[in-house]
């Protein structure tokens, strides 16, 4: 099989799970669902390592995204 079609089938069913056992567990923060998005991305990138014919913007702006949310939950931290 080829690799970038698991890694699709793979990424969309971790994703597939993802959102109903957020939903299930009561989180509604946007934030929580696009950090177990970002990490399941880089984890499955590093498992089935794809291979990718471009820069993979997905991943640079999944990765800022990331960090911007993590950026904002340590200021909050530190301001209370």
């Amino acid at each position: 099989m080829n690799k970038n079609l698991l890694f699709n089938l793979i990424l969309g069913a971790m994703i597939t799970l993802t959102v109903p056992i957020l939903g299930a567990l009561g989180e509604m923060r946007l934030d929580a669902y696009i950090s177990m998005f970002a990490l399941e991305y880089f984890v499955a990138m590093a498992v089935l390592r794809p291979r990718r014919r471009t820069i993979d913007l997905l991943a640079i702006i999944l990765l800022s995204i990331f960090f911007i949310i993590v950026g904002v939950r340590v200021i909050e931290i530190l301001l209370t």
